[in-house]
């Protein structure tokens, strides 16, 4: 058997719900006008029929406050008129802290009641325009897009990576070496200043003997822009090594010996200029002297040691990853 189906009947005389009321927009809080008048201008004027004037003409727009005073957190126009002239008047009209608005009109000739009509009517003109100002939305300023020399400035202050090689060389005048090989090295530049992570081989004939020189070692500089496309680097280098002789017959006055370790340190004055893109070729100068040096026996058994000043000159070719997307 089918199931009852229930029909539900509205009463009658009942009315369904009330349809939902709509929001009312918010209310533009009324201004209020307050008006002072100067004692020269209060002696041509009459500051009560002013003010009725003033509330006939801004009947529909605003409301005259009766004194010239009050709280500071309310929503108003200020308004003073002065006569710095016997023919003229000035009207001065402020509408919070928005800039002030001036305009003058003639007074010559008129009688106390035109010259007060007359100043009512051009003062509600002024205070309508500024409510208008003061209403209108807001156009969004479009941020200027920062030219390409601009974003080379900021650059320069930018976190990057380098990664740079090429032949170094040095020479030793203590005991006219001349040592030369590759080189390799990793930095990171922080607000201009930059540490480098180094490491070379380099080698050379000492006479009769050969000299291997295996050096690891850091560096710090700060880099001077002469040009978006040229700079130069000051800074400091240190490094340890790991030195051989060969065809020696003893090293640090121990006999059969060809291994030892010595370490440097000076300046670095460095020149680059940008090829292309993110890669710079550059050329370093490094004086500096030998920290530890490395006596020695030749051959023949005479003396010679690895010392005194260490002129360094190198050549690199680096590449750079500069942050937030700009390369340099």
């Amino acid at each position: 058997m089918p199931s009852p189906v229930a029909f539900a009947a509205t009463p009658p005389g009942h009315q369904g719900p009330p349809p939902p009321r709509l929001a009312a927009p918010p209310a533009v809080r009324p201004i209020e006008v307050r008006v002072a008048l100067s004692s020269v201008a209060a002696g041509t004027l009459s500051e009560v029929r002013l003010r009725r004037l003033l509330d006939i003409e801004l009947t529909d727009t605003a409301q005259v406050a009766a004194t010239a005073t009050g709280p500071l957190d309310e929503h108003a126009a200020y308004v003073w008129i002065e006569r710095p002239t016997e023919a003229r008047l000035e009207i001065q009209v402020r509408i919070d802290a928005r800039p002030v608005v001036r305009r003058g009109i003639s007074i010559s000739g008129l009688t106390a009641d035109v010259a007060a009509r007359l100043v009512a009517i051009t003062t509600s003109e002024m205070i309508r325009a500024e409510i208008r100002r003061a209403r209108a939305p807001r156009r969004a300023v479009t941020p200027r897009a920062p030219t390409a020399e601009e974003l080379e400035l900021a650059a320069r202050d930018h976190d990057a990576l380098s990664l740079g090689a090429g032949p170094h060389a040095a020479w030793l005048p203590a005991s006219s070496t001349l040592l030369a090989g590759p080189g390799l090295a990793v930095g990171l530049r922080r607000s201009r200043v930059e540490q480098v992570l180094f490491a070379r081989w380099l080698a050379s004939p000492v006479g009769d003997s050969t000299m291997r020189w295996l050096e690891a070692g850091l560096a710090a500089d700060y880099r001077i822009w002469i040009h978006p496309a040229l700079r130069i680097t000051l800074g400091a280098s240190a490094a340890a090594a790991s030195v051989r002789l060969s065809n020696v017959t003893a090293v640090d006055d121990l006999p059969g010996e060809q291994d030892t370790w010595s370490a440097r340190a000076g300046a670095q004055i460095s020149v680059d200029t940008r090829i292309g893109g993110p890669l710079w070729l550059g050329m370093h100068l490094e004086p500096g002297a030998v920290l530890r040096a490395v006596p020695f026996r030749n051959a023949a058994g005479n003396r010679d040691e690895i010392a005194g000043a260490w002129l360094g000159l190198g050549f690199s070719l680096t590449a750079e990853a500069v942050s937030s997307g700009s390369t340099r």
